[in-house]
């Protein structure tokens, strides 16, 4: 111990004079040291190494996350820059021809004159005159002179106003016929005919108006008005004046629509043995609604004749259901309705009728139909129907008996209760702008109440129409008309006493007969046109009425101007 303190004094002194060197060399001057105690060596503690192993894990720990909502709201401001619509250059309207002519002659002496004038396209009016004239002086084979005529004009009107059009018209007819029928089978010498007495002249004046909405609103109040009168007269001073009146509206209200009709019409005959009046008043309130595939009507017709004093309640029901959307359908109706037999609409449907007519109404009480109507493809297409009614007061046509008539060459009208059961069958192939044919025919079954036959009405009927266009410069067409049995009423005589005798009905069977047509149409430019029409070719003398044969062959040749 005492050898490690003398070794430490030792290395002491050793680097004091080491200093005391080093001062020599930056001054001259010798130092000095005073000891101011004895030198007391120590020694400080070893720091220890830990040679130990440890272990660090280095996977840093799983932080706790909190979430927490933000309540503060975002409103993004973005402002679209307004695009100016596309505008398309709209294609030019096609030039419409809105007048016309047309000029034919042909066999019989027949000849037609016909023009028409319009005020072709406008968003406030538009209007329409147009002139007819058809006329044949023939005579027909064993029979008398059997010419007729009729001229027409036309006059109407259309003003467009805010949400409504309102239409105007008026017409005047003039037709003239000559009784040229006589009954062979009672007359063993054709009559001897006069043109002027023989010859009946009715004439028509009608004025119509109509008030109509022409905007669609799904939440607005649907109406519309019609008002007519006319006045209908004969060469013997035989007038009717008719007056009628029809007022609609309709609701639309969720799915359905709910509305009603009020219809008038007022007869006022004045014939030259007696007169008589009579208005049909017609209430028809109704509900409609439809679905994805289907659409039903429901309603009521009451109707009241104001001169006999009925009410008649009779319904007003129809729908339809396609069975594939533009493919196939089924559709049923059952309806009931009211009209006047008028002077009018008589004599147009056989003008040798007598004017000395008893005018009573004729009531459908049940009109019901239904079928199936389709198309087999693009082209073809077809429609089956089968029908049956309820008729009280059917208007029939019989001759008067010779007593009366001796020649039995006019007409008079019966009433009979007849239920009619019919069949009808269409079928049809349509090409666009080219080819269209149509085939027809019906069948009819008649139940009658007190007549052994239902005068004049067919129990067969037939047709087929068919047209070509080729280019539209050149078309034809073929029209083919079947008509059935049918059977006339005729009164024979019989003797119950060498002093008395009876008149008896029995019927005469008018023979079924085919009337085939043929028109052509050559088309030299777009506005002018020539044609030719050929009728019954067959020339068959078949009766249009009994005793009232028709003409035979006649054709006629003419043109057609537009511009």
């Amino acid at each position: 111990m005492e050898h490690i303190k003398k070794l430490n004094l030792m290395m002491c002194l050793v680097c004091m004079s080491g200093y005391g060197f080093a001062q020599s060399d930056k001054s001259l001057d010798g130092g000095q040291v005073n000891v101011v105690q004895d030198y007391k060596p120590t020694l400080s503690d070893a720091i220890k190494i830990n040679i130990n192993p440890t272990i660090v894990d280095s996977t840093p720990p799983t932080p706790e996350i909190k979430y927490s909502n933000i309540n503060k709201g975002f409103s993004p401001e973005f402002k679209v820059d307004p695009i100016k619509p596309a505008k398309m250059k709209g294609e030019p309207l096609q030039k419409l021809d809105n007048n016309y002519a047309r000029a034919g002659f042909g066999n019989y002496n027949t000849s037609l004159i016909e023009a028409h004038v319009g005020s072709g396209r406008s968003k406030k009016m538009n209007y329409a005159f147009s002139g007819k004239h058809f006329s044949s002086a023939g005579t027909i084979d064993k029979h008398g002179y059997a010419g007729f005529a009729q001229n027409m004009l036309h006059a109407g009107a259309s003003f467009f106003i805010p949400d409504h059009v309102l239409n105007v018209k008026g017409q005047y007819h003039n037709s003239s016929i000559h009784y040229y029928g006589y009954d062979r089978d009672t007359n063993d010498v054709r009559p001897v005919f006069s043109k002027s007495e023989n010859r009946q002249v009715y004439d028509l004046i009608d004025f119509n108006a109509s008030l109509l909405q022409n905007t669609k609103n799904d939440e607005a109040l649907y109406h519309e008005f019609n008002v007519g009168f006319y006045n209908y007269h004969d060469k013997l001073k035989n007038q009717e004046n008719s007056f009628n009146m029809v007022a609609a509206i309709g609701k639309p209200i969720g799915k359905e629509i709910y509305g009603g009709r009020i219809l008038f019409n007022y007869y006022g005959n004045q014939s030259s043995p007696d007169s008589s009046q009579g208005a049909i008043l017609t209430f028809n309130p109704f509900v409609k609604t439809s679905g994805n595939k289907w659409h039903a009507r429901l309603g009521i017709n009451v109707a009241v004749e104001t001169d006999e004093g009925k009410t008649h309640f009779l319904p007003d029901i129809s729908g339809k259901y396609n069975i594939v959307e533009g493919i196939l359908s089924v559709y049923a109706d059952i309806k009931g309705y009211t009209y006047r037999n008028s002077y009018r609409k008589l004599s147009e449907e056989n003008p040798f009728i007598l004017p000395f007519i008893n005018f009573r109404s004729t009531t459908v009480k049940i009109d019901a139909s239904g079928g199936l109507r389709g198309n087999i493809d693009q082209h073809l297409y077809f429609n089956l129907n089968a029908s049956y009614k309820i008729i009280d007061s059917m208007a029939l046509y019989v001759n008067k008996n010779f007593m009366q008539d001796n020649w039995q060459n006019a007409f008079t009208v019966i009433y009979e209760n007849i239920n009619i059961g019919r069949f009808y069958g269409e079928i049809g192939y349509v090409t666009e702008n080219k080819i269209t044919v149509a085939t027809w025919g019906a069948f009819n079954q008649y139940t009658m109440d007190k007549q052994l036959k239902p005068w004049q009405l067919p129990i067969l009927e037939g047709g087929v129409k068919a047209s070509y266009n080729l280019g539209d410069k050149i078309i034809a067409g073929i029209d083919v008309f079947y008509m059935g049995t049918r059977y006339a009423r005729i009164m024979k005589t019989e003797r119950i006493s060498p002093q008395t005798y009876i008149f008896k009905a029995a019927e005469r069977k008018l023979k079924d007969y085919v009337d085939a047509s043929l028109n052509f149409e050559y088309r030299y430019t777009k506005s002018l046109a020539g044609f030719i029409r050929l009728n019954n070719l067959a020339s068959t003398p078949y009766n249009i009425w009994n005793n009232y044969p028709s003409q035979r062959f006649n054709g006629m040749l003419g043109i057609n101007v537009s511009f």
